[in-house]
């Protein structure tokens, strides 16, 4: 359902003030079901907002602003993200998305979400493992970094750093709050 014209306004001009220039090409590549149609405009004098105030507004007015969260570190140079994050990122990028989009950098690493079941997990944590050990900065990306990456570095943690998977999950979900807990995605390959 699209916003009202003000409630749009106002959506726009907070990601404006969260600082995203683009906020309207951005909010139609992620899916803002009420970004403000047309190019974005410059904030009209005296509606400036800070990052702090906006998002306090929207929380109470109750408005569902997504923000743009960029990569997470969550554990020392282990990063996860969305695609539009690996077109930023400066290090080692594995994409677990089982299409290439167009937009994907061509450095990019293809290991497809469960592809092969336990072995692309296995094979992706070994490549994590590896790309650490060589003090390089790793990516593991999806469509919107909230459920396969996080799946994919949860196992990471798992089998390389012997956590387990609530330990993982709780470190995922306190370095990027819009993780979703997936592990019934892995059947019964967690055992």
């Amino acid at each position: 359902m699209l916003a009202s014209a003000p409630e749009a306004d106002v959506r726009h001009d907070c990601l404006l003030a969260l600082g995203w220039a683009g906020a309207n090409q951005a909010g139609a590549r992620r899916g803002w079901r009420d970004a403000a149609p047309g190019p974005p405009q410059p904030l009209a004098a005296g509606r400036g907002k800070s990052r702090r105030k906006c998002y306090t507004a929207a929380l109470e007015e109750g408005r569902d602003l997504l923000l743009p969260w960029g990569a997470s570190e969550i554990v020392a140079n282990l990063y996860v993200g969305d695609l539009q994050d690996a077109v930023k990122f400066d290090g080692v990028i594995i994409s677990v998305l089982a299409d290439v989009p167009a937009c994907e950098p061509r450095r990019s690493i293809q290991l497809p979400f469960l592809a092969n079941g336990r072995a692309t997990l296995d094979s992706t944590a070994a490549l994590i493992d590896a790309a650490l050990e060589l003090k390089l900065r790793v990516l593991v990306h999806c469509e919107e970094g909230s459920e396969r990456a996080p799946l994919v570095v949860a196992w990471y943690l798992v089998t390389r750093r012997s956590m387990s998977l609530d330990e993982a999950y709780s470190l995922l979900r306190a370095r990027r709050p819009i993780v979703r807990d997936r592990r019934k995605w892995l059947g019964n390959f967690n055992q």
